[in-house]
């Protein structure tokens, strides 16, 4: 299955931070930087198609616009804290343009000041100017250790501004008619530069990609809505049935039909 630009995570003003077990979730990127400390269990998860399994007491970092996703396989309970670069003022800079040198950091000593200050930040769900300082303060204590403790090296190629602009540009635009002519001359560059430039910053064809952004919008429309499918086709950007039934179960495994049946029985 591709993988997502969650923008809404990044159009956020405030950290997003909860405990949860048995943490699962498909392959994704955001330019926020997550982190996600182990309490118990074993925590699988993928981070830019490298597997790694992490153990308690250690801290698992997603640096900004590296696809990552979650496994079930093993049980697990974890505190979880997503940070806009925006937040950190001192920091976005260099993490835009830099990212953490390992995906997981098994200090001891670093990891337990790392857990105190989550554990800390949990406290002040309430987003006040007051809590939202006290919570500012402790991110940078945790981006400051870890970055002690790991490290920061260039980023690579398919992270640069270019993927970001590429990216936002269509998360804006997916529902519109979307072409290879139309973004190589928005983007300054001709119709087979372009197509190689998005095949090797993102894996897939651009087709491939807006086709799967439809499907989940599609997808929302499918559980959320009443309306026949040939409506969810032509809101969600499909300019044919044919297309429209294709790309959804290449992205979710089933019919939009059968989706929407299989909401409707679990409720």
């Amino acid at each position: 299955m591709l993988e997502f630009y969650e923008t809404y995570r990044d159009n956020l003003p405030y950290p997003s931070f909860w405990e949860e077990r048995n943490v699962h979730c498909r392959p994704h990127f955001h330019s926020s930087v997550e982190l996600t400390y182990v309490l118990e269990g074993n925590l699988q998860a993928s981070v830019d198609g490298k597997p790694y399994l992490v153990d308690p007491g250690e801290v698992l970092i997603f640096s900004s616009y590296a696809v990552h996703s979650f496994s079930r396989q093993f049980p697990s309970q974890c505190i979880l804290l997503i940070v806009p670069l925006d937040f950190l003022p001192a920091y976005e800079a260099v993490l835009e343009k830099k990212i953490f040198q390992k995906c997981v950091c098994q200090d001891p000593l670093v990891n337990r000041e790392i857990l105190h200050c989550m554990e800390q930040i949990l406290l002040y769900r309430e987003c006040t100017e007051e809590n939202v300082n006290i919570i500012k303060g402790y991110v940078y204590v945790i981006f400051g250790l870890l970055i002690n403790s790991v490290g920061l090296q260039e980023t690579a190629e398919k992270n640069d501004s270019l993927s970001r602009e590429i990216l936002k540009y269509l998360q804006n635009n997916y529902l519109a008619p979307v072409s290879l002519d139309l973004l190589a001359h928005y983007f300054g560059y001709s119709k087979y530069r372009f197509s190689h430039i998005f095949s090797t910053l993102f894996g897939c064809s651009l087709t491939e990609y807006v086709n799967t952004l439809r499907s989940r919008h599609a997808a929302s429309l499918l559980t959320e809505t009443k309306v026949p499918l040939i409506d969810v086709a032509m809101n969600s950007g499909f300019e044919s049935m044919r297309t429209f039934y294709r790309a959804f179960k290449v992205c979710f495994g089933v019919t939009p039909s059968q989706y929407r049946s299989n909401y409707i029985a679990k409720q």
